[in-house]
């Protein structure tokens, strides 16, 4: 089985938490990439794949769009590149350390170093265990590495239950320890977990047995990854969803060539297509991953084939990890084919109109290889380390070995412990003290922090030595950044609602830059009573700051609302209503022992607090989650008659009055100080997108006792009556916080 799936979608923390706020279908969808799927509306574009729901955007303008392409092309060759700067001929200029990308008119605004380039300890949000179920596969990639690994040290094939649990307590014991928020139990990746579906009922039973005693709250188990060949009738393909992926490689001569049958039954395309596209009939989000070899470097051919043919709009693709001597490698010899691909890859988005290149963006997961270089240029982040490899988590073979990452898992002679026996500190220590700051190859790279080292798996594949980064790929790293970085200044200058519409992580208080995941959380961002006795000027909800996911919509829409007798007035008015499809509240208890910083990366409306729906069928509140231990894939969200809220959702103003002091008060156990309310409004609009109340932030505090009209005020609020769209000042952007790192493979 090929290794492209994503090292964790809860690890991954610029990810998921400016995703958390977004709909879904799913209970806990935090987990997810969460993508944009566009819904049929009343222009009526022609559906995909025979998909209801959906839609093709119309190619148009492409002539403008193609000279700007073509002008960031020009550009990517800098004029001075060093360790603090990377300077380009039109005056544009990345400054490493503080992340800013400006034209250079001003003075250097890197800085001292800030804390986040001091990290002496790395830290996960949700520590990960692999469990690799089985060594066997019904397929023979020309790329897997584990296929020569089957039987190495004498491992059997099949993980016996015994090692499975003896796993789960060293996991217990050593890598969530005391105090551990989360957890996640991967069954995979060696071989197709599939294959051994008869032991996924009883690894769980174990997971909940061994975990029972322990202090993680929440721990979410089950198979991430699948080839899907094994899972073709209807019932079993029933079974697949999100946060799972499939792996398909691009178009059916691409994928057949590296994906086929083992014992010369052919390729695999057919069968894991006739999955797929009943998988995305009912999961529209769910994960589709592709490996990217020499074979084929025409990316935007596999990218469009994915895109445009199949649907998919949680498309993850990235460069296959392999020796430099085999053909199908990224080497000396195909880095500039690698670089091309990459480069006419961005043309082909950029030759859309504003509309296409956004729904493009979206559908490219954020942990996909080019556009997770795209995320941390445009919003700051800091990688000080590459990955979790060897610093968090652990990797178990059959026979009970631990590994750095999964990639290394039955890689002999690469053992970093035992289940019996944890892990081999000094071994571990090797990747524990790596840094980009304390590496010789990366201390005078200009993408480092963008990079964060290196995969530690491709550098043993090169030089046989995790300190030692495959030169090669950091080549190919430093044009991805530079790609990057002119693909922002591109949609900055030409298209800067598209640029305001993707993605961004939340922000804290900067005066919490070192402060520990146990935290206490609160926002910046408040409602609080207005000063005046007339109703206040209504929220923006249409203002291009607000909007994530679509353009702004072309008529206005505001939010007012008010407190009275511990009840919240909300009113929606605008002409935009009709392209409104639902509004939703989120009401989230905070303070101390209530809501942490490391809960962040995890929490999020539809698994947290109190998530109302608002919609002209009527008001429902979501069934949060309670349970401890989680299956995946997840399972679909359900919601009961809101009776209890008053709603009147009419064509051009909707308003809902919510009993929030009742809310507070039933949700408090006895004995226990009411807590601070949190809550944000999200207006999700047919086209795909989401209009908030509070973008930079989980939610603003809510003055549960206040009674008058209430009125905006914090950080984003300044920005945005300033008429500004990008970063709010006084907010640290989530990834140059100190409290936990990222995790992506």
């Amino acid at each position: 089985m090929d290794l492209v799936a994503r090292a964790g979608p809860l690890q991954q923390i610029e990810n998921v938490l400016f995703m958390s706020l977004r709909p879904s279908s799913h209970a806990d969808s935090i987990l997810k990439r969460g993508h944009r799927v566009n819904r049929l509306t009343d222009v009526g574009p022609r559906e995909l794949s025979g998909r209801p729901g959906l839609v093709e955007t119309p190619v148009g303008g492409a002539c403008e769009s193609s000279r700007t392409g073509a002008a960031l092309v020009e550009q990517l060759v800098p004029t001075h590149a060093d360790a603090g700067h990377v300077r380009f001929g039109d005056g544009v200029v990345f400054h490493v350390r503080s992340g800013e990308v400006d034209r250079g008119k001003n003075e250097c605004t890197c800085g001292q170093p800030e804390p986040i380039f001091q990290i002496t300890r790395y830290r996960e949000a949700v520590p990960q265990l692999q469990l690799s179920l089985t060594d066997a596969c019904n397929m023979g990639c020309t790329y897997c590495s584990f296929r020569d690994r089957v039987h190495a040290d004498g491992k059997p094939v099949t993980m016996p239950l015994e090692t499975a649990r003896r796993a789960i307590d060293f996991y217990g014991r050593q890598v969530v320890g005391a105090g551990a928020g989360y957890g996640r139990i991967d069954f995979g990746l060696a071989g197709e977990t599939m294959l051994v579906r008869h032991l996924h009922d009883q690894v769980q039973r174990l997971i909940e047995d061994g975990l029972d005693t322990s202090d993680v709250a929440i721990v979410w188990s089950g198979p991430n990854v699948t080839n899907a060949t094994l899972s073709m009738s209807d019932e079993l393909a029933a079974t697949l969803g999100a946060p799972q992926d499939i792996s398909l490689d691009g178009p059916r001569d691409v994928h057949d060539r590296v994906r086929f049958y083992t014992n010369d039954r052919g390729g695999t395309y057919d069968d894991v297509r006739s999955v797929l596209d009943r998988v995305l009939q009912r999961h529209p989000d769910m994960g589709v991953s592709a490996v990217l070899t020499a074979y084929c470097t025409d990316f935007a051919r596999i990218f469009s084939h994915l895109f445009d043919e199949i649907g998919a709009r949680n498309i993850y693709m990235k460069p296959v990890n392999a020796r430099h001597d085999v053909d199908y490698a990224l080497n000396a010899e195909t880095l500039p084919a690698f670089q091309e691909g990459y480069r006419t890859l961005v043309e082909h988005i950029l030759s859309h109109p504003p509309q296409g290149i956004l729904d493009r963006l979206l559908a490219l997961s954020p942990e996909d290889y080019f556009m997770r270089f795209v995320y941390r240029v445009k919003d700051r982040t800091v990688q000080t380390y590459r990955c979790g490899a060897g610093k968090s988590g652990a990797y178990v073979d059959t026979n009970g070995n631990i590994y750095a990452c999964a990639h290394f898992i039955g890689k002999s002679g690469w053992h970093i412990g035992h289940v019996d026996t944890g892990f081999d500190e000094e071994k571990r220590r090797h990747f524990t003290e790596m840094t980009v700051d304390t590496r010789p190859a990366c201390q005078g790279c200009y993408a480092r922090y963008v990079c964060g080292g290196g995969c530690h798996y491709q550098a043993v594949l090169a030089n046989n030595d995790i300190s030692r980064p495959d030169e090669v790929k950091c080549e190919l790293i430093r044009f991805l950044t530079r790609l990057a970085v002119r693909l922002v200044t591109t949609l900055q200058q030409v298209h800067p609602q598209v640029l305001a519409a993707l993605p961004t992580p939340y922000g804290l208080d900067p005066g919490l830059a070192t402060a520990p995941a146990e935290t206490a959380y609160r926002p910046t961002g408040r409602l609080r009573v207005s000063d005046t006795p007339v109703t206040p000027a209504p929220v923006a909800l249409d203002h291009a700051g607000r909007v994530r996911g679509a353009l702004p919509p072309e008529a206005p829409l505001g939010l007012t609302s008010r407190m009275r007798d511990g009840r919240l007035t909300l009113d929606v008015n605008g002409a935009a209503l009709d392209t409104v499809e639902a509004i939703r509240v989120w009401l989230q208890p905070y303070g101390e022992g209530r809501l942490t910083l490391g809960d962040l990366s995890v929490r999020g409306p539809s698994n947290s607090g109190w998530l109302l729906r608002l919609t002209r069928h009527g008001a429902e509140w979501l069934d949060t989650p309670g349970e401890r231990f989680r299956r995946v894939p997840h399972p679909e969200e359900s919601w009961t008659l809101a009776s209890d809220v008053l709603l009147d959702f009419g064509t051009a103003s909707a308003r809902a009055i919510i009993d929030v002091r009742a809310l507070v008060d039933g949700g408090t156990p006895p004995g226990i100080g009411a807590p601070s309310l949190g809550v944000n409004v999200l207006v999700d609009l047919r086209s795909g997108g989401t209009l908030l109340l509070a973008r930079y932030e989980p939610f603003v505090d809510l003055p549960v006792d206040a009674d008058g009209f209430l009125e905006l005020a914090g950080p984003e609020a300044d920005a945005l009556a300033g008429g500004g769209a990008g970063w709010p000042d006084g907010l640290l952007p989530l990834g140059r916080w100190t409290g936990l790192q990222p995790n992506v493979c």
